[in-house]
């Protein structure tokens, strides 16, 4: 493969090498920040050879090469244009400032949780074991594994301690909201400490009514001594105050006196903000978004478990999904149990099923079969970016129309058994380990239907009108293949 060929194509399609502000590269994808973004022509760099597809996301034009090529190609592309180097989280924040400002809270969201996401799926994985363990009646026993052993039962008690994600799920969004606002996330993780002090009142017991809490008076309005636990939209929310307190402390204080005062003024002061203003405002937040998903999940039981699956991944698109992974976070500290873990792996695998009928509508031998089934393949492990963009929405929306479909048939399956997880951030095969052990027939079923039906779908309305399959000469859409 000729590398610096690729490079020299990818830059003839992008408006030139003075088009180009900054370049850089993940695991799988040339992530491009142009001048121009209306100079890039799309099919013309889905056709190059070796690419799989092509995104713009986060006001990044990104170039899906794969594993192995990407840094071959963003290698020779750095030799020929001269380009920036960025770090991917710069990038990020370049692209960001070309969004709208819904896009850009959304995006903020995004990405105080991806570095927090290894934690969730380490503490998952190790319950997903304890639950193993202790699960009665496993392989026709009577009992559980930890009643037949001394050891394995302290083995069970040691997993349980270790897998603290959930406990102080606060302080580690402190840290990382903090970090991400440019505050000093040192300080964040002591707001993040006192939001689970074990001197305040247990907010699952408070709110049940099982215990009362003292009261302070600050500034006339009295305050439960009450901790957050789950509490994810107070922290981010009290994050952003501190990291701009602590900016403005820094600016306003003799130099002199900043290494003692601001450290004090930003503790004291984003603490009070915590308990008067962004702790119950973030409260209210985290309960009306979780009030419309208990709404469709538990209120509006099949049906709305459809709704729920089905909409997951048009979110997916438009990047406002990451709201979710903190009312996730919330229900595991709060219940020990995920039940929108099952949703997402259906919504997930579902795309994975688009994909898998585009390959079987494709001609034999074409570029577009090889992307299908390779963009297909990191659904199974939970990723839908490829399947959704660079096959799925390629050449019509029917694809995917047909994949989130079969999406809330596999969410109705979910609700109808009852189907949770005991941790997030695992999903379709991972997810395997994750699910009660009791609801795991009930998961691998709906993953299956969500899978087969998109496909299904597809054969039908491909006899019936035709999905379209490529361009023509002209750039117009063709439904059956010439």
């Amino acid at each position: 493969m000729d590398f610096k060929q690729i490079a020299q194509e990818v830059i003839d399609n992008i408006g030139g090498g003075e088009n180009v502000s900054s370049a850089t590269h993940c695991i799988t994808r040339l992530r491009l920040i142009l001048k121009d973004d209306s100079l890039y022509n799309r099919e013309a760099l889905e056709n190059i050879k070796g690419a799989k597809g092509v995104i713009f996301n986060s006001g990044q034009l990104q170039i899906i090469f794969g594993t192995g090529t990407v840094e071959k190609v963003y290698a020779e592309f750095a030799k020929l244009t001269g380009a920036k180097e960025v770090s991917v989280s710069e990038m990020k924040s370049e692209g960001v400032s070309k969004q709208g400002k819904l896009q850009q809270g959304f995006k903020v969201f995004s990405d105080i949780f991806i570095p927090i996401i290894p934690a969730f799926i380490g503490a998952a994985m190790i319950l997903g074991i304890r639950s193993l363990l202790t699960t009665q009646g496993l392989f026709g026993m009577a009992g559980s594994l930890a009643d037949k052993s001394a050891a394995v039962a302290d083995l069970v008690n040691f997993l349980g301690i270790i897998a603290t994600t959930f406990d102080y799920l606060p302080v580690l969004v402190m840290y990382s909201a903090t970090k991400r606002f440019g505050g000093n996330p040192i300080l964040g993780l002591l707001v993040g400490f006192v939001m689970i002090h074990p001197g305040l009142v247990d907010r699952n017991q408070y709110v049940l009514g099982t215990v009362k809490p003292d009261y302070w008076n600050f500034l006339g309005f009295d305050i439960p001594a009450v901790a957050f636990q789950g509490g994810v939209f107070p922290a981010v929310l009290t994050a952003w105050f501190l990291s701009k307190l602590e900016k403005v402390a820094n600016k306003y204080t003799p130099q002199v006196l900043a290494y003692i005062l601001v450290p004090t003024i930003t503790i004291l002061f984003a603490n009070l903000s915590l308990f008067i203003i962004f702790g119950p405002l973030g409260n209210a937040i985290g309960t009306g978004l979780g009030a419309v998903i208990d709404l469709l999940y538990n209120k509006c039981g099949a049906f709305g478990a459809f709704v729920f699956a089905a909409a997951l991944q048009p979110l997916v698109v438009t990047g406002t999904q990451h709201a979710i992974q903190g009312i996730e976070a919330g229900l595991i500290a709060t219940t020990g149990f995920n039940y929108i873990q099952p949703i997402w792996s259906v919504s997930i695998i579902a795309q994975g099923g688009g994909a898998i009928g585009m390959y079987f509508l494709y001609k034999k031998k074409t570029k577009d079969r090889e992307i299908a089934m390779s963009s297909f393949i990191p659904s199974l492990v939970g990723i839908t970016e490829p399947a959704i963009f660079a096959v799925n929405l390629k050449y019509s929306i029917i694809p995917f129309v047909c994949s989130f479909i079969g999406a809330g048939f596999g969410g109705a399956i979910m609700k109808i058994f009852d189907v949770k997880a005991i941790g997030q951030g695992l999903t379709v095969l991972p997810g395997l380990t994750i699910v009660t052990p009791q609801t795991l027939i009930p998961y691998i079923v709906g993953n299956l239907v969500a899978f087969t039906l998109p496909i299904i779908f597809l054969f039908v309305y491909d006899k019936v009108k035709g999905v379209p399959k490529e361009y023509n000469d002209e750039g117009k859409k063709l439904s059956k293949s010439v």
